[in-house]
């Protein structure tokens, strides 16, 4: 028996309870040998992790004899499982992705689902475990770097404080003594890590990382009425705007994974929303030398 099949038995009868949630929310049933199955208990004690969730929920689900299952009544509210739609296609991506196993989440079944993957970026285990190791323990870091305006990768000696992922790789948030400022390094441009001493840079001047700044989206103002209500549904909008906040030091990333960024002229339906905000982003813009049409 692998680690994902045993590990979830060590659980105590407050996540059995969510378990049990989550299948009648999403799945509609839940049996005993869905509890026994997944966290390796006894049907006695699957049972009677069924009458206790009965007991707090009675409204939430019957008995039905011909199926042999709990299922979820009309007036069914979940007590213990989050009823976000995130949360759940957010578990069919990490197991579709191969992120997640199917035992680590709370799924039995689950439609048929494809995903658009990005090209894999690799990192070394090593590197990352380095990179951890230098943040948990404040501590310099030796290694090579290939950056994009240099034909050979140099060495860089860096003090990492955090990670980042900018939708499509991840980066580590450190300090360069090349520079002497604060930057970002993705994690799988490096290698050849070293462990250097104790470092006395302090994470918290890194003010571009600790300020959160807001950028409001909105329709197109091109798009037609029907058109904008389609986005604005899309995108969750409240009174045709969205604020998204992000840290300062992501807002590049932020602007370019939404195609925000400088581009040349597409189609209004190419170009669903604008950044409704603009000017009070023109410091950021000007300081990091992004010219917006």
């Amino acid at each position: 028996m692998s680690v994902e099949q045993i590990w979830p038995a060590r659980w105590g009868q407050e996540r059995r309870l969510e378990f049990i949630d989550f299948r009648l929310l999403w799945e509609g049933r839940v049996n005993r040998s869905d509890l026994t199955n997944y966290f390796g208990i006894s049907v006695p004690q699957a049972s009677m992790d069924l009458a206790k969730y009965r007991e707090l929920a009675p409204e939430n689900a019957a008995y039905d004899v011909t199926q042999k299952t709990y299922v979820a009544t009309q007036s069914f509210a979940p007590r213990f499982a989050r009823f976000s739609a995130d949360a759940y296609l957010g578990s069919v991506l990490a197991i579709e992705a191969g992120i997640l196993g199917p035992n680590s989440t709370f799924l039995g079944w689950r439609p048929t689902a494809g995903i658009v993957r990005d090209p894999s970026r690799e990192v070394d285990p090593s590197t990352l475990r380095s990179i951890l190791s230098a943040i948990r323990e404040h501590r310099t870091v030796l290694a090579n770097y290939q950056s994009m305006t240099s034909p050979d990768s140099k060495r860089r000696r860096i003090t990492p404080h955090a990670i980042a992922f900018d939708g499509s790789r991840w980066h580590a948030r450190a300090y360069c003594h090349i520079h002497n400022e604060f930057r970002d390094f993705v994690l799988a441009r490096l290698s050849g890590l070293t462990l250097e001493e104790k470092s006395q840079i302090d994470a918290s001047d890194d003010t571009e990382w600790h300020r959160e700044v807001d950028i409001v989206l909105a329709p197109h103002p091109e798009l037609s009425a029907a058109q904008k209500r389609a986005i604005e549904s899309d995108y969750g909008m409240s009174d045709g705007k969205l604020v998204l906040r992000t840290r300062e030091a992501l807002l590049f990333y932020l602007l370019r994974h939404l195609g925000l960024l400088p581009k040349p002229a597409r189609s209004v339906l190419s170009d669903q929303v604008v950044l409704d905000n603009r000017k009070d982003l023109e410091a950021f813009f000007t300081k990091h030398q992004i010219i917006l049409g």
